[in-house]
């Protein structure tokens, strides 16, 4: 066969191979769409719900019975979702056939605070406020006193990375503290309540037993847990929890305890 008409035949089957693809894109773009929604949760934390994002993605004009592909915004679907400050993270792709499918996973709240100015927020696990959910409370420990974070633009890494900022700052100690006390089984069933004194120094309400707990500054927070945790294990055991009204587990390598 001569080189021509194979160029000739090769050329052929590429604007078959481009018609073809025109043809199913064509097709595809009036294909009408299903929406599949599904919500990743921690434990109980439902701060929204399928319906909550289906209704706010309507509202939006974004999805909605009877669109077609064409006329489905991926990148808006999946930036609006972001904007919203109880989602951490977004996945928007197309399943075989005409179905979105829309992943959403949300913020883990650490603690919720409550502000001398009378609002109240949460604190996540990322470091960052949010607002508190109309659905859902989140059962975690509670934080009061000295405290007034309403910007919800700050971010508790930045405060850390930033010491300038670390002087004048609380976020990153209430960060620092009720994060411990989420990620640590025993604490957090046992500390339900952290007070700021006007030193910025802190004060934790447990569940079992009437004491106040004087923690001190955010200084070595693993360190006073540990101290803690042994006087707990080994202490209390012994001489029963309610013979201390004050635990102070502020210096170094010691437990001062008052008798009631």
């Amino acid at each position: 066969m001569n080189s021509w008409l194979k160029n000739i035949l090769w050329l052929s089957f590429v604007v078959a191979i481009f018609v073809l693809m025109g043809f199913i894109s064509s097709e595809k773009n009036k294909q009408v769409m299903t929406t599949k929604i599904s919500v990743d949760v921690f434990e109980d934390q439902v701060f929204l719900t399928i319906d909550d994002v289906r209704e706010k993605l309507e509202n939006q004009k974004l999805i909605g019975d009877g669109k077609k592909y064409s006329e489905i915004d991926f990148e808006k679907i999946e930036s609006f979702l972001r904007g919203m400050s109880e989602i951490k993270n977004v996945q928007v792709f197309v399943n075989a056939g005409n179905e979105i499918e829309i992943k959403v996973e949300l913020k883990r709240a650490i603690a919720r605070l409550f502000n001398l100015d009378g609002s109240s927020c949460y604190l996540d696990e990322e470091g960052k406020m949010m607002p508190l959910s109309a659905n859902y409370s989140a059962h975690v420990v509670t934080i009061n006193g000295y405290v007034n974070e309403t910007d919800f633009t700050k971010n508790v890494f930045d405060v850390i990375n930033n010491d300038s900022l670390k002087t004048i700052e609380i976020i990153d100690d209430l960060y620092a503290i009720s994060n411990y006390v989420c990620s640590d089984k025993f604490f957090s069933s046992q500390i339900t309540h952290i007070y700021v004194n006007s030193e910025q120094e802190f004060e934790l309400i447990p569940r079992v037993g009437s004491q106040r707990i004087l923690f001190g500054d955010a200084e070595n927070v693993a360190g006073k847990f540990k101290k803690l945790d042994v006087f707990y294990k080994e202490g209390m055991s012994n001489a029963g929890w309610e013979k201390y009204d004050t635990i102070n587990i502020m210096y170094k390598n010691q437990v001062v305890c008052s008798k009631r």
